[in-house]
């Protein structure tokens, strides 16, 4: 009876010695593998959130950089383009309201208004008056500012002409509303966040942000993940500090997983080598869904990044290039054939009578021609070409490594299927409408601006001798 006791005794001692071991062993490996994951996780959700608004915001310096070196705004800043915004400015209004701004601004150096794209409202007329101020004896800066718990990212810029000659007419104020930027991240990374007036002491960490930073603060208890960030402009100045919190879901998953894994081995300790199976299953596939949202995450990244390019580099209404876009390819395209004596053509085509299709038939038709004469223009080149809209009317082609008669050809063939295009406007009446054609080539210089300039000349000498027709040299 005593050997049965103290066998008893010496079988519960180890089974019980043997559930704490393995207790201690679990809850160590498991809840510290979720602290693990959830500081790693927590840190990229808010690099991620960082990085999104650095996006932005680069996006928004090249737009107002390309807006405020822009030879129609310069002109219209000297009062020598009164129809600027009828005219130059129509399809750009479409692409700011896709951007949200909050105001688009043409003042002149005095900073009096001269053009306003803009909400009508008290908290755009304070944020105007706060930026003037905050950029008075700046000619470019932007920063990030505070007003009334809104983030606003604004910007100004010299006007200058396209190509940063001349001396500065005025300036471009541009500001954004961020968020909606932010608050995308609300239940996708994280569940809480706020705008607090609270400065970091000890920061964790610091990331770049433009000519920004932005110092985190990461503080956990029991239940919540809090993230402090705060924001600092270029000359160390304090701007605001954004909290983002979360829920600590991992370490409460781990703490369930792990109290269930006890449990099992407490009830069946015989079969511990099959828990120790479904414990790998277990986490691999938490481990799996961790994996896949971050993919899912990385993709949408991704798909932003290719929306935010599309915008940067893509004409909105027809699809094809834009002005930014053709000179940046065109310029590496220029360079690369000086070392292979490549002959590249440039072809400007300007859409006839455009102005005159937009009074008789509705803007609405003037653009349903220009989309129509970029899908003409698609089908006659090839991945070596270059095609873009430069202008309201204007297109531009670069070939390269084909021979002027094989270019010419290609032009009278578009030529030909425009002048055969026909509009529908309803079911018993249809127009046509034609385009003129100026070519110019690099073999006097690899120049891009005399290379436009002298097809440019051309085109416009088509279109004083009856248009719808091709001029080279």
């Amino acid at each position: 009876m005593f050997k049965r006791t103290k066998l008893k005794l010496i079988f519960l001692s180890v089974f019980f010695i043997l559930l704490y071991v393995i207790y201690i062993f679990s809850h160590k490996y498991l809840v510290d593998n979720y602290v693990s994951i959830e500081t790693i996780h927590n840190k990229k959700n808010i690099k991620n959130l960082v990085k999104n608004i650095s996006i932005q915001s680069q996006f928004l310096n090249s737009t107002i950089h390309t807006y405020s070196k822009w030879d129609d705004a310069y002109n219209f800043l000297q009062g020598k383009k009164p129809n600027f915004q009828k005219r130059d400015f129509r399809n750009s209004v479409e692409s700011l309201k896709i951007l949200s701004l909050d105001f688009f601004i043409y003042t002149d150096n005095d900073n009096v208004i001269k053009f306003c794209d803009c909400k009508k409202n008290d908290t755009v007329k304070t944020l105007f008056n706060e930026t003037k101020k905050l950029f008075l004896n700046k000619d470019e800066a932007s920063t990030i500012i505070t007003i009334d718990k809104n983030i606003f990212y604004v910007m100004k810029s010299s006007v200058l002409k396209t190509n940063h000659t001349g001396k500065k007419v005025g300036n471009l104020y541009v500001a954004k509303l961020l968020n909606n930027t932010i608050k995308s991240f609300t239940n996708r990374s994280f569940q809480f966040i706020n705008l607090v007036k609270e400065k970091i002491i000890s920061p964790d960490g610091e990331l770049e942000f433009n000519n920004m930073k932005v110092k985190y603060k990461i503080i956990e208890d029991n239940s919540f993940i809090d993230n402090y960030l705060e924001f600092i402009d270029a000359n160390n100045n304090y701007i605001t500090t954004l909290k983002v919190s979360n829920y600590r879901d991992y370490i409460v998953q781990g703490k369930e997983t792990t109290f269930i894994f006890n449990i099992i081995i407490s009830i069946i300790l015989a079969i511990i080598f099959y828990m120790s199976y479904r414990y790998q299953i277990i986490t691999k596939s938490y481990t799996e869904k961790l994996e896949r949202d971050v993919q899912r995450r990385t993709k949408e990244l991704k798909q932003s990044n290719k929306e935010l390019h599309e915008l940067a580099y893509k004409d909105f209404l027809t699809k094809i290039d834009n002005r930014r876009s053709f000179f940046i390819k065109v310029q590496k395209l220029l360079k690369d054939t000086i070392f292979r004596r490549e002959l590249v053509h440039i072809v400007m085509i300007d859409v006839d009578n455009f102005k005159q299709i937009n009074d008789e038939y509705t803007h609405d038709i003037g653009d349903i021609v220009l989309k129509k004469f970029a899908s003409i223009l698609k089908k006659h080149i090839t991945h070596n070409d270059l095609c873009a809209r430069i202008g309201g009317e204007e297109f531009v082609i670069a070939f390269s490594d084909i021979s002027t008669k094989e270019v010419i050809q290609k032009v009278e063939a578009i030529r030909k299927e425009t002048e055969e295009s026909k509009i529908i406007l309803d079911k018993n009446r249809f127009f046509n409408f034609t385009a003129s054609f100026g070519i110019s080539d690099n073999k006097e210089t690899n120049n891009i601006d005399k290379i436009l300039h002298k097809a440019d000349s051309y085109l416009y000498e088509v279109k004083r001798n009856g248009k719808n027709h091709i001029r080279y040299r």
